[in-house]
């Protein structure tokens, strides 16, 4: 067993928290494959991210956020195409209410003004500053590379979506 597989089987039934772009690739996949061609800050991703992304979320119970994600989420789905909105709006409006399967959110708020107190604030901006943060009470998922090789270095659980993508790539050779 790898050091990510050993990783993940500790966490698993616990919390989760995703990054703003894998929050976008969950939010965009459920709505079709069309929504990677069209949306073009999840364009590097296909299907088989969102399916993959989905397989590891059914293994936890809540999915941890915070209004700085969720914003950063927002506003970058105002790129979208009008004829997109609706529905990928909608999508997010039921995640937030925990309706959407196959996991609940669960928002957790730290005043920015406390965030800025952090180093990370100046290393990463505030979302990521709060990401780290919550980093203690969930397994953090993340596609960026400095980001998760800082908190692996702290020691701080964390998987890199990408390292996970190769795996399943290899899995699949």
């Amino acid at each position: 067993m790898n050091l990510e597989e050993q990783l993940f089987a500790r966490h698993v039934g616990k919390n989760v928290l995703l990054d703003s772009n894998l929050l976008l690739v969950f939010l965009s996949g459920a709505l079709g494959a069309r929504f990677f061609a069209r949306f073009k800050r999840v364009s590097d991703y296909k299907m088989a991210d969102y399916e993959l992304l989905v397989r590891l979320l059914k293994s936890f119970t809540v999915l941890l956020t915070t209004p700085h994600v969720l914003t950063e989420v927002s506003n970058l789905a105002n790129s979208l195409p009008e004829s997109y909105k609706q529905n990928w709006f909608s999508n997010l409006a039921a995640l937030i209410a925990s309706q959407q399967q196959p996991i609940g959110m669960r928002e957790d708020w730290t005043p920015a003004a406390d965030l800025v107190k952090s180093p990370d604030f100046a290393g990463f901006g505030i979302t990521d500053a709060a990401l780290c943060k919550l980093s203690g009470e969930a397994l953090l998922v993340t596609d960026d590379y400095r980001l998760s090789g800082a908190l692996k270095n702290r020691g701080i659980p964390v998987l890199n979506f990408g390292d996970l993508r190769k795996m399943q790539l290899l899995a699949n050779e």
